[in-house]
């Protein structure tokens, strides 16, 4: 009797930690897709401030994207303000985001997580991908920030 208790209240603190694993992955998802969708929304917005509260500021961190006939690198903070910050700059007023990012595929680890969606526009509401959106994403001091961001145009829709 007493190996029968022992095993039920290890059964019942397992599958309680398991259920408690996943609403925390479950969290933590939401809490990455709202630091992505918050980086687009910062950016519409002409908000360099926030959108800049997003990134990991350091030499890490990497953007990668092509467009058309070419594509652009950048590797570091510096780097990446001396291109975004002017072109805040220049470019102050908010549009309006159409923008859409779906079909989020998120692996969470303890402190990383990658991130893969599709990303486009709806026209005549219908969703047209444009790019294919890869992210990296670590914790830094409890909060989900983007190190490397990449872009790629779709050639199918």
């Amino acid at each position: 009797m007493r190996k029968t208790l022992l095993a039920l209240f290890a059964f019942i603190l397992l599958a309680n930690a398991n259920c408690q694993e996943e609403a925390n992955i479950k969290n933590e998802k939401k809490a990455i897709i709202a630091v992505i969708e918050g980086e687009t929304n910062s950016f519409y917005n002409r908000d360099f401030k926030r959108f800049a509260a997003c990134y990991v500021q350091d030499d890490t961190f990497i953007r990668l994207g092509n467009s058309g006939s070419g594509y652009n690198y950048i590797v570091g903070w510096d780097g990446f303000t001396d291109i975004f910050g002017d072109w805040f700059e220049n470019n102050s007023d908010p549009i309006k985001n159409n923008e859409v990012k779906k079909n989020y595929k998120i692996k969470v680890y303890e402190d990383c997580a990658w991130v893969v969606f599709d990303q486009g526009n709806k026209s005549k509401g219908k969703f047209i991908r444009n790019n294919i959106g890869v992210n990296f994403l670590e914790k830094v001091n409890g909060e989900w920030k983007i190190v490397y961001l990449s872009r790629v145009e779709s050639s199918t829709n």
